[in-house]
């Protein structure tokens, strides 16, 4: 039984050190109610509408911020992802740092589809990583990625058992967040975990309504509107039951090889 809990803050834009002692806090909150994994909203260390602040803000996974997430989570016992602006190689990065229970670093997921004025400052992922840990297989996207039903559905077939998604949703789209996050769930038939900003950043209204959702596409568990931290415990071995006992059966019924003839049409958009 994996238990997972998803941290809907606020944070504060442009002051990582604040931030940053925010999820030290929460990570020393959990470490008695046997929590397995934190996890924290798209650019939560930053704050998310950094644009042009991007290279003053960005650090590498192995800079001062992530290294003191990892000692804490050592200290502690309890498993982070978080999602911070990273430089490697002249690049920035949206991305989100896999912490596992032991402080070791698990890995890195660099967003894959970066929404309008973020492709000024950020260079897009290349990869779908799938994170193996005791509980099971779990991957990691974020918020536009979700949109993409190719993402989960590579995740899906290449084994993840649970999609963690750090959000930042925006007001008005509370209803496109629902609907993305339940037919990602239900479509591969797997557990989801989303946890959404709150509060305002500049004039954008973040919304919340974090949310764990079964893989028949049922809240397990949904937040409000403001800062809170929900908690879920989660068998993620019963993807198999739902998968056995669904007559869907989405994954094994699909046709690969007939969408990929459509995929590489020269008709196909480009």
């Amino acid at each position: 039984m994996l238990t997972i809990a998803l941290a809907q803050l606020k944070g504060v834009l442009f002051e990582t050190t604040f931030n940053l002692n925010r999820v030290l806090s929460m990570i020393e909150q959990s470490k008695e109610k046997n929590i397995d994994y934190i996890l924290f909203p798209e650019l939560f260390l930053s704050g998310f509408l950094i644009q042009d602040k991007v290279k003053e803000l960005a650090e590498p996974v192995n800079g001062t911020s992530i290294r003191a997430i990892q000692h804490k989570v050592k200290e502690t016992g309890v498993g982070v992802i978080i999602g911070f602006p990273e430089y490697e190689n002249n690049c920035y990065y949206n991305s989100a740092a896999f912490i596992e229970k032991d402080g070791s670093l698990k890995g890195v997921y660099r967003k894959t589809h970066l929404f309008d004025k973020e492709k000024q400052f950020f260079t897009p992922g290349e990869e779908f990583p799938i994170f193996h840990t005791s509980f099971g297989n779990i991957a990691l996207m974020m918020t536009f990625d979700v949109e993409f039903p190719e993402v989960s559905r590579i995740y899906a077939v290449e084994g993840a058992d649970l999609l963690l998604v750090l959000n930042a949703h925006s007001v008005p789209y509370e209803p496109h967040q629902e609907l993305f996050l339940r037919a990602r769930a239900l479509e591969n038939q797997l557990f989801l975990a989303a946890a959404n900003k709150v509060g305002l950043e500049k004039t954008t209204l973040f919304f919340g309504e974090s949310a764990v959702i079964s893989p028949e596409g049922h809240f397990i568990a949904k937040a409000g509107n403001n800062e809170e931290m929900i908690v879920a415990s989660i068998d993620l071995s019963d993807i198999h039951k739902t998968r056995e006992e669904q007559p869907m059966k989405y994954l094994t019924n699909r046709r690969g090889q007939l969408y990929t003839s459509y995929f590489n049409s020269p008709h196909a958009i480009k």
